[in-house]
């Protein structure tokens, strides 16, 4: 009996690791977050791998490749994906002797980890492609955040008689624990120098390492990523250059020639149409899964625009920022972390929602971790802009909430944000009046000179110029009506000092002379 309930245990485990680990591919995937769970580590490739292959199994329309081609792609993306469970290097250097020469449906896509950067602490990957061409080897580089260089896309040739180190230096980099800062270049850099052919220099590196053996692609623009998303986007652009390149031979177009990888030269919105499908391939027999892996896809549509037409993100907010706003939202929604605690299974309607913790949101009387009397008033004010157009976008996203529980806390999180703004006007609102008297106390206290000086404008410096005798009697009615008002002023501000009170005097009519 023990042995069951053990059995059952892990299972669940088992399953909620997977179902967490999903979740974090998905949200990579469409830029929802950083890499903060290490998705290359523990299993994160194999998954990506086996999603793409699902992907491309499941297009039956020809979105992605010919019918004729998908099963040879279909091949290629599961020696990549057994890749990781080779023990020793001579196997995937078997996997290279019998690569067919001149075939772009043939190849090994290996995402590769390396640190960057002077400082040595921050990772970035690349996807590098090994085809076999003209009786060489092929390694092409997809490098779309332009780290190590101002191009997008490169490769180095390799001469076959290098196959040994090709596969070493692979084999070897597939641990992210043995990184150094630029290994795989060097070992390319290396073993290609080696070839007879003549190379075409090109500057890769400026500081630390000088790459003189790769040869560029020139392309057009591809949108940049968002730092911290290449674990996913790079390869998933690797991906769309290997298919891209069986409709057109990027190896072999003119260098001034510019090309645009496309997941499809047909479609208009190819990228939106892949994350659908890619989604679509997430998908399995837990329906619970499903609906969770829609709602987080959601916030992807909503981002583009896709569920609501003149959103109130589309029509306020910067394209540059849209992506940390919809980042924003989503590492506030704790319905997010609630999924995961429940593995995935969806919670029955009515369950009493308790008080939640939500990031981004200060305890009642706390901003910015400090009292909101000890934050600046223009700090108050930001903070305020900034939760009014998370209130905003939370409320358009309010009805296309499909799950109930997650409906009550989105619900819950306008309320909290709503609330923190009451107290950030109140405190200014306090501040105003704290204004108002220290400037009536101010005119109160002081000197009569001063006072006097306040109320009669100087004249001395004023330009002389001949007056109407109309315009003359007009200005000595003013004069004596502010001579009046002066000496009254004047009354009430002794009678102030004093202590003493008087009822105000009835004022003479208004003096005219006209």
């Amino acid at each position: 009996m023990d042995g069951k309930i053990e059995q059952t245990t892990e299972m669940n485990e088992q399953k909620a690791k997977e179902f967490e680990k999903r979740v974090d591919m998905l949200s990579l995937n469409l830029s929802l977050k950083k890499n903060d769970q290490f998705f290359e580590e523990n299993g994160g490739y194999q998954l990506l791998f086996s999603t793409y292959i699902k992907m491309i199994e499941n297009d039956q329309d020809h979105f992605f490749i010919e019918a004729e081609r998908k099963e040879k792609i279909i091949q290629s993306l599961e020696r990549t994906k057994a890749f990781y469970d080779f023990k020793h290097k001579e196997q995937l250097q078997t996997i290279f002797e019998k690569m067919t020469n001149d075939d772009p449906t043939d190849f090994m896509l290996f995402p590769i980890t390396f640190l960057n950067g002077i400082s040595k602490t921050k990772i970035h990957i690349c996807g590098f492609t090994v085809y076999k061409k003209n009786e060489e080897f092929i390694v092409m580089k997809v490098d779309k955040e332009q780290k190590l260089a101002n191009k997008t896309i490169s490769y180095y040739k390799i001469p076959t008689i290098r196959i040994k180190e090709l596969s070493q230096l692979f084999f070897k980099e597939r641990s992210i624990l043995k990184v150094t800062p630029y290994s795989i270049f060097n070992g390319l850099n290396d073993i290609s120098k080696r070839s007879t052919l003549k190379q075409t220099s090109y500057s890769i590196f400026d500081g630390l390492n000088y790459i003189s053996s790769d040869q560029a692609i020139s392309t057009r623009t591809m949108k940049e990523q968002d730092i911290g998303k290449c674990v996913i986007s790079e390869v998933e652009d690797s991906l769309k250059t290997i298919l891209f390149n069986c409709q057109t031979d990027i190896f072999s177009l003119p260098k001034d020639m510019k090309i645009t990888p496309k997941w499809n030269l047909k479609h208009s919105e190819t990228t939106v149409e892949m994350r659908k499908r890619f989604v679509s391939a997430m998908k399995g027999e837990n329906k619970d899964w499903n609906q969770h892996f829609d709602y987080i896809f959601d916030y992807y549509l909503y981002k583009k625009g896709e569920l609501i037409k003149n959103s109130y993100l589309e029509t306020h907010v910067l394209n540059v920022v849209k992506d940390l706003q919809v980042q924003e939202i989503y590492s506030m929604d704790a319905y997010i972390p609630e999924m995961l605690k429940n593995n995935g299974r969806i919670l029955e309607a009515n369950v009493p929602l308790l008080q939640l913790e939500i990031g981004g949101i200060d305890p009642p009387g706390i901003l910015h971790t400090r009292k909101i009397s000890e934050n600046e008033s223009l700090s108050l004010r930001h903070a305020q802009v900034l939760n009014t157009i998370k209130i905003e976008m939370f409320h358009e996203r309010l009805p296309l909430i499909k799950i109930q529980r997650a409906k009550e806390i989105t619900q819950y999180i306008i309320s909290r944000l709503k609330d923190k703004n009451k107290e950030i006007v109140s405190e200014l609102q306090r501040r105003e009046e704290l204004e108002k008297e220290s400037q009536v106390g101010k005119s109160s206290n002081q000197p009569l000179d001063q006072f006097i000086s306040n109320v009669v404008p100087k004249t001395e410096d004023s330009p002389k110029r001949s007056i109407n005798p109309t315009f003359r009697k007009v200005g000595l009615c003013e004069l004596i009506d502010r001579s009046k008002k002066i000496s009254y002023e004047l009354q009430n501000l002794k009678d102030r000092k004093s202590g003493h009170r008087e009822q105000p005097r009835k004022q003479s009519g208004r003096c005219c002379l006209l």
